[in-house]
């Protein structure tokens, strides 16, 4: 048994980093504007909006950390008393990164020809490009939480696994899923599919299941709570789900899978929401189960689309889960330096990640006249203010007297609104109100609108036969698609979890340890 060296959460140490530059700055009076003139002095190209929404997030590579030091005129980093009382804090934290965030040891894996090990990061990967499955033959079974459009179920499904139930209390969703998926039986009882009403006997009863039978509990549950955008309450927000973790928690103790998968946004991470992190972590860890999260970017996994999520993994018998090999890359540095980390030779081809003119590629004629296309009706004022918006660029091009009021203040910053998708990039995070342009960077590559409901769907991998409905229209409206769209898991990504836990799951059963009970 190996034990694993603590390490501190990554959010922590962005706050620390930003603190430290900040500090810095103060002691020499300098504002965020004159940085950004000191930046261009020594040929660094920064906007003050750019550096503004470094600092607050407070997350930001090295080599920026350096120039700005550069800039500022330091030529040595001290450590003042406060930020040596913030690491040491964060010593004592109970966060932890995703490789000491388990129940077990990760040593099982040494000597599969399928994993790799990041000595960078102390964690192993499994290889997927190596995954074998006969047609007939089934990955597990599935039971599915927050189940939404079945994005995550659609991708496990492309993984070989089978949704035996699925709990959804959204009757849109329901009658998405019902449409697409006759054959996946829907938990609804007497409480019309409402998680904390349902019991466990309930999900067994309806899957066909007894306890541990499952191969795969899997779920996201409502992430408005924990989303950088809004008010972030987090587990006081009982009425936007914000303690619908507890649920997921008390079906997996119930159901006692295999394994299991919670999906969530990045924003679950930050230290205000600590104690959700800790809560999972003794209720999982005290049924035995191994555990890994990490903050992935879905572009790493096919997907022509920038999303980042949290992911949490939990294996049987204590065993730390590994996760999927990235299987595409931003460029050939970013492929070398993971390389690089687990000990292996680059190859001279790999696969980049997928860009917005790859997943516009695959749409047809057909596609476009299918009922589920519904887009967004822009007026002439607004189109016009598009004409001047190139590739990359948002609202900050327009002239003044073309912008809207809340536009013209200068006191909204963001670097998405109002902005055009680049064809030869994955698109930024498709939101629930993402066919809206106003709402981020979602006006289309080419053409003066906004994206429609068929280029959302496929930007989170959706097949071009899924249909979006609606319960109580005939036809979806714009705003329930885009719901179902925005809250979905990607499908390639899903598929890449589905893959790396079947294959450590056959590892297991190689290695003849006992199946769960």
């Amino acid at each position: 048994m190996t034990s694993m060296k603590n390490k501190t959460s990554p959010v922590l140490w962005n706050s620390i980093a930003r603190d430290l530059l900040k500090k810095e700055m103060n002691s020499k009076n300098l504002s965020i504007e004159e940085l950004c003139n000191r930046l261009e002095n020594i040929g660094i190209k920064e906007t003050k909006a750019s550096i503004s929404n470094k600092l607050s997030r407070g997350s930001f590579s090295a080599k920026f950390f350096l120039q700005a030091f550069h800039a500022i005129g330091g030529d040595t980093i001290h450590l003042p008393t406060e930020i040596l009382d913030q690491i040491a804090k964060v010593n004592r934290s109970l966060i932890k990164e995703p490789s000491d965030f388990h129940g077990g040891d990760s040593v099982i894996w040494e000597g599969v020809d399928l994993f790799a090990y990041n000595s960078f990061e102390n964690e192993w990967y499994v290889d997927t490009s190596k995954y074998r499955r006969r047609k007939s033959e089934k990955a597990g079974k599935v039971v599915s939480l927050f189940s939404g459009a079945g994005g995550l179920d659609l991708g496990l499904e492309k993984a070989g696994f089978e949704t035996v139930a699925c709990v959804e209390f959204d009757s849109d969703c329901k009658e998405t899923l019902r449409k697409n998926r006759p054959e996946w039986p829907i938990v609804e009882g007497e409480n019309n599919g409402d998680i904390r009403k349902v019991s466990v006997s309930e999900i067994l009863q309806k899957s066909e299941l007894k306890p541990g039978d499952a191969t795969l509990v899997v779920g996201g549950a409502p992430c408005q709570p924990f989303s950088n955008i809004g008010k972030r309450e987090g587990v006081g927000d009982e009425k936007n789900g914000g303690d619908l973790f507890q649920e997921f928690v008390r079906v997996v103790s119930g159901v006692l899978p295999k394994a299991f998968i919670f999906e969530n946004v990045v924003g679950i991470t930050q230290q205000k929401h600590t104690e959700v992190l800790r809560y999972m972590q003794s209720c999982f860890s005290g049924l035995g189960y191994g555990l890994t999260y990490r903050i992935m970017n879905a572009a790493d996994y096919g997907v022509p689309q920038k999303r980042k999520r949290f992911i949490l993994m939990g294996l049987r018998h204590g065993i730390t889960p590994a996760l999927p090999q990235p299987t595409n890359y931003k460029s050939a540095e970013t492929y070398k330096e993971f390389c690089l980390q687990v000990g292996k030779r680059p190859k001279n081809k790999f696969p980049l990640w997928q860009t917005v003119n790859d997943a516009f590629s695959k749409i047809t004629t057909k596609d476009l006249k299918s009922s589920n296309n519904v887009v967004m009706n822009i007026s002439e004022k607004v189109r016009n203010r598009m004409e001047l918006i190139g590739p990359g660029e948002n609202f900050h091009v327009l002239p003044m007297d073309m912008r809207p009021n809340c536009w013209k203040s200068g006191k909204h910053q963001g670097q998405d609104t109002f902005g055009r998708l680049r064809l030869d990039e994955p698109s930024v995070t498709i939101r629930t109100a993402a066919y809206n342009p106003t709402k981020g960077r979602y006006i289309h590559p080419t053409e003066n609108r906004g994206l429609n409901t068929i280029e959302l769907a496929v930007l989170q991998g959706f097949p071009s036969n899924w249909k979006f409905c609606s319960a109580r229209y005939e036809k979806v409206k714009l705003t329930t698609a885009g719901k179902q769209i925005g809250n979905a898991v990607p499908i390639q990504f899903a598929e890449a979890l589905g893959k790396a836990l079947h294959i450590q799951l056959q590892a297991i059963d190689e290695l003849g340890l006992k199946k769960c009970v």
